[in-house]
């Protein structure tokens, strides 16, 4: 495996030289000393120094971040940016992230047979995208788990599924399914 060289991390000196001026800055504001108890600053060390400040990830998969954003839209719809932008604003991880998850966002979108395009955005640009009626039920419940929501996405449109698979409630048909949510 090659080492990127704009990696701070395989410069161990840097990293060494980096901790020392940050230490030096630290003591600056402090009036020129160090508490005793070096738990104390960790509040301060949280603040200001980046290493501190990195947000957990989402705990959820991109299937169930894609569907919460839809769900949080009064039509249950929304176009691409708006889901980008839910995101963010839910998951302040991905504020610190390169384009790539956008990339994850794109691509789970059009995989997944549990989101669907629900026709043309207001300007023109772009679709709406909306979760198939097969699997809003699920969604709307918390259950994101991608196996399940295909197979009730097949079965809903009369495709063969597995017999070990077809050991769910009964699964009604897209029209029946959204006369039930209404």
């Amino acid at each position: 495996m090659q080492k990127d060289s704009t990696d701070i991390a395989n410069y161990p000196m840097l990293l060494a030289t980096q901790q020392q001026l940050f230490d030096y800055a630290v003591r600056l504001r402090l009036n020129g000393s160090l508490p005793s108890n070096p738990y104390s600053l960790c509040g301060f060390y949280q603040m200001y120094d980046p290493r501190f400040c990195e947000e957990p990830k989402p705990s959820h998969s991109y299937i169930g971040l894609i569907a919460m954003a839809i769900l949080s839209s009064p039509e249950r719809r929304l176009v691409l940016a708006d889901i980008y932008q839910w995101i963010l604003d839910h998951y302040p991880y991905f504020r610190a992230r390169g384009p790539g998850w956008r990339n994850s966002i794109r691509h789970n979108l059009s995989l997944n047979d549990c989101f669907i395009k629900a026709g043309r955005s207001a300007n023109g640009k772009g679709h709406y995208w909306s979760i198939h009626p097969a699997n809003l039920a699920d969604f709307i419940s918390g259950d994101f788990r991608r196996r399940r929501a295909q197979r009730r996405v097949r079965k809903s449109m009369g495709l063969a599924i597995p017999e070990e698979e077809d050991d769910e409630e009964e699964i009604l048909p897209i029209n029946e399914t959204e006369q039930h949510l209404s």
